[in-house]
């Protein structure tokens, strides 16, 4: 018997995201998808025989009150996980006000050896690397947000904190500080964070390294992150050290500090607000949002 296509196999001859297909394959006119690709996608699915299943059409049109919140906590990165799940516990508690239940999504299904739910009408994406988003994304055929990632494709939601307006503003008024943080798993994120700063003023802990914290004795620092503020502090000195800490963890530091808070609340409610609107398709909005951080 020959193979059934699948929308994997459409996707892969038309060099477009499973979840393109889906769209047009589904009808939707909420996303703005170009008429050349639409007609390419149509023309490869009628030359492989592919029809979306009711299920993939439940899957795009339905509504189970149910959001996937997709994300991934790496063990080199301490003070980076506390920033994810505090804004997961944000996003927990504003969508269960909205009597939303919400399930964790795996990145990689396959790989932990789980079956993708196919009962979420929408996910929220933290931080994952562009084959993660790519694989994750692949498993499901419904609305999805990316949140600090920055994704190559205009079909995604995406929701950033726009650090490089302020870090450069502090370091053309403090020209020896350095710029202090984890690593993120989206690259290109990362890459934006650091974008046109002099990479010689810039350090990237991983593993909560002690001798790296050392090495920083004595410097005028600009911190992302509340707990990598806090391993620092027994080699800086708080007026040495601005923090840029989430709102909701900033209380954790002391006043003798000078804070910048990563307003995660409007970050949460804005990556909310577009799922709701992408899943009930009620009208076209910018596909692109920074947040911008909140001077004390």
């Amino acid at each position: 018997m020959e193979k059934k296509a699948t929308v994997k196999d459409v996707a892969k001859a038309a060099g477009v995201s499973v979840a393109t297909v889906s769209y047009i394959m589904n009808n939707r006119t909420d996303m703005k998808i170009s008429e050349a690709t639409c007609k390419k996608v149509r023309q490869i699915a009628n030359l492989l025989n592919y029809k979306p299943s009711p299920a993939a059409k439940t899957l795009v049109t339905g509504r189970n009150n149910m959001i996937g919140v997709s994300y991934r906590l790496r063990d080199d990165l301490p003070s980076r996980n506390l920033e994810i799940t505090g804004f997961v516990n944000l996003l927990i508690e504003r969508l269960n006000r909205r009597k939303m239940d919400v399930l964790y999504t795996p990145v990689n299904a396959k790989e932990d050896n789980l079956t993708p739910n196919a009962n979420v009408d929408g996910i929220i994406a933290v931080d994952l690397s562009e084959e993660e988003f790519r694989e994750m994304s692949g498993d499901y055929l419904v609305p999805i947000i990316a949140v600090d990632m920055i994704i190559d494709d205009p079909l995604f939601y995406q929701v950033i904190t726009d650090y490089p307006p302020t870090i450069k503003k502090i370091m053309e008024d403090e020209p020896e500080s350095l710029l202090v943080l984890e690593g993120c798993s989206n690259k290109k994120y990362m890459d934006y964070i650091m974008n046109g700063l002099d990479p010689f003023r810039i350090r990237i802990i991983t593993n909560a390294d002690t001798a790296s914290l050392k090495e920083l004795t004595g410097k005028k620092l600009i911190v992302i992150g509340s707990y990598l503020a806090l391993m620092l502090r027994p080699y800086i000195s708080d007026k040495d050290m601005t923090v840029i800490a989430t709102d909701n963890y900033s209380h954790l530091l002391p006043d003798t500090m000078n804070i910048i808070e990563n307003d995660a609340s409007k970050k949460a409610n804005v990556s909310i607000n577009l799922l709701m609107n992408a899943i009930d398709r009620k009208f076209e909005v910018a596909h692109f949002h920074k947040i911008s951080l909140q001077e004390p």
